[in-house]
């Protein structure tokens, strides 16, 4: 086994045209979709391509970017960071698409959407918008 590769190191796909995440985020929006919906897309999508249930959004430190980890089996893996300053863009969305009051917590709900052909289901639970962000797969 090569010496720099990390087993339990997961990235996430990028689509067709993109080279690298910045240019998932820096997409023009179309209607709905902005650019943080596509990478939560993305995120749950790869996760749930690797058969993951449960997914968790750190809380960075002061200077750190904000960590992805996600349980297969009983094994957790991590996804690739991304930057802190967006995060709570992405917080906001996910509690948006889980339907949460707004500005509400602790709070839970469901996210249910369609990423291409697959379907994405997962319960979003959140004690604060600067906490942990817990997200567990629904399996059918």
């Amino acid at each position: 086994m090569n010496p720099f590769v990390n087993p339990k190191k997961r990235g996430v796909s990028l689509p067709s045209g993109c080279k690298d995440l910045i240019d998932v985020l820096q997409r023009r929006e179309s209607g709905h979709d902005t650019a943080v919906r596509r990478f939560i897309h993305l995120v749950l999508f790869q996760a749930q391509q690797d058969n993951a249930t449960e997914l968790v959004i750190g809380v960075p430190s002061a200077s750190e970017d904000t960590q992805i980890r996600y349980k297969v089996a009983d094994t957790w893996y991590d996804m690739s960071p991304f930057p802190s300053h967006v995060r709570p863009e992405v917080i906001a969305e996910l509690a948006r698409m889980a339907k949460f009051p707004v500005g509400q917590f602790p709070n839970e709900g469901v996210l249910d959407v369609t990423f291409g052909n697959v379907q994405l289901r997962w319960t979003v639970g959140m004690t604060s918008a600067d906490g942990e962000c817990i997200l567990v797969r629904i399996l059918d």
